[in-house]
């Protein structure tokens, strides 16, 4: 954060998005879309999979890929950034606001959100398909 920054954001404080934690509640879907968004998931995790199984020879290094393929799943599914799309700079976000700093919070908020997305994907698609499978109808 710069000097023209921190002068400009205590003087005319612009809004700053949020992180939120927790299930996100979601539609119901029906179970062809279920199924087609597992499926969809497990042709995104192939490529992942085979990656790590054929061209890894170490176990520990096959270990901490899975544990961090997991953990990117759990932060995906549990973590979700609520950028304010209003504060991100000037000309719609082409040019960085000298005098903000929020507008940079809201700017790498857009980049977790663009990073965390495939894993949220991927992350529910598995936990509706696991909830269908078990209890033989999908979740509200």
């Amino acid at each position: 954060m710069g000097i023209f920054e921190w002068f400009g954001e205590s003087y005319n404080p612009g809004p700053a998005g949020s992180v939120e934690f927790g299930n996100r509640k979601r539609p119901k879907r029906p179970r062809y879309q279920v199924m087609a968004r597992f499926t969809i998931a497990l042709v995104l995790l192939g490529p992942a999979c085979y990656l790590i199984f054929s061209n890894v020879d170490n176990a520990n290094a096959k270990a901490i890929a899975i544990v961090l393929g997991i953990a990117y799943l759990a932060l995906g599914y549990f973590v979700h950034p609520a950028p304010d799309t209003s504060n991100l700079g000037w000309f719609g976000g082409l040019i960085d606001h000298p005098f903000r700093y929020s507008d940079d919070v809201n700017r790498f908020l857009i980049v977790l959100e663009f990073f965390l997305l495939p894993a949220r994907f991927v992350a529910e698609s598995i936990v509706d398909f696991i909830i269908l499978v078990r209890n033989n109808e999908v979740r509200d």
